[in-house]
């Protein structure tokens, strides 16, 4: 399952807020991060704002994005039910990689355009806005985003994190290899994510694939579900 995180959002972010999120906190699975805040404070890693209508244009620019619900009254329940039984579906649609987002037997070419590639596949999944990419780029650039065993890693850092719209990665296949810095990339992974998330899907990534025959066998593979599998498994 993604991670969902859902905030309510009033003027202070303590009395109504707090008492809308301990009812919606009912209807949703447990997995789903349901908290309050100040309309003037959202957390980096919000997914999903819900909040009265007449504070929708107190909402910072930057998070325009979001997926917004308006609400009249934090205690309405038929309201919240609604409310929670589309986020329940968007959970299950929102992954953190989802299969076409693995494309196999790519043709080998630079690292920036590897990284260009993949970063279009992030954006057209919905998880980042296009300037994102240039992040991508900048990151490599700056310090390389080969960590071994013939896998990179791109990713954007700080200065562009306010174009991630949720968290998520995709996957490019080169039998061929790409050089980078004087070494062979053959896995190419875009990520992106909210708040520190990245650390966790970077982390997860490594010691899936510190083995090499893992690494060669999904090189191999012309099985999607395999790889997707693979990389997704708990």
């Amino acid at each position: 399952m993604a991670h969902i995180n859902v905030y309510f959002a009033c003027d202070a972010g303590m009395g109504s807020s707090a008492l809308g999120a301990t009812l919606l906190k009912k209807f949703v699975n447990r997995e789903i991060f349901v908290s309050n805040c100040s309309v003037y404070h959202i957390p980096l890693n919000c997914n999903i704002v819900i909040c009265q209508k007449s504070l929708l244009q107190q909402i910072d620019r930057k998070y325009r994005f979001l997926k917004i619900y308006e609400i009249d009254n934090f205690l309405d329940e038929k309201r919240l039910q609604f409310i929670s039984k589309e986020i329940m579906e968007m959970v299950d649609t929102n992954q953190i990689l989802a299969k076409e987002s693995i494309i196999l037997d790519c043709s080998s070419c630079t690292s920036d355009e590897a990284i260009t590639a993949v970063g279009k596949l992030l954006v057209e999944k919905g998880y980042v806005e296009e300037p994102y990419i240039e992040g991508m780029l900048k990151r490599d650039h700056d310090l390389t985003t080969y960590i071994g065993n013939d896998l990179a890693i791109p990713h954007g850092e700080y200065d562009v994190k306010d174009y991630v719209k949720t968290t998520g990665m995709a996957v490019m296949i080169y039998p061929d290899g790409v050089e980078w810095n004087g070494n062979k990339a053959r896995i190419v992974i875009g990520i992106a994510a909210n708040g520190d998330a990245h650390m966790e899907i970077l982390s997860n990534i490594a010691l899936k694939l510190c083995d090499m025959d893992t690494v060669n066998q999904i090189v191999e593979s012309k099985d999607i579900n395999y790889i997707y599998d693979v990389l997704t498994k708990e």
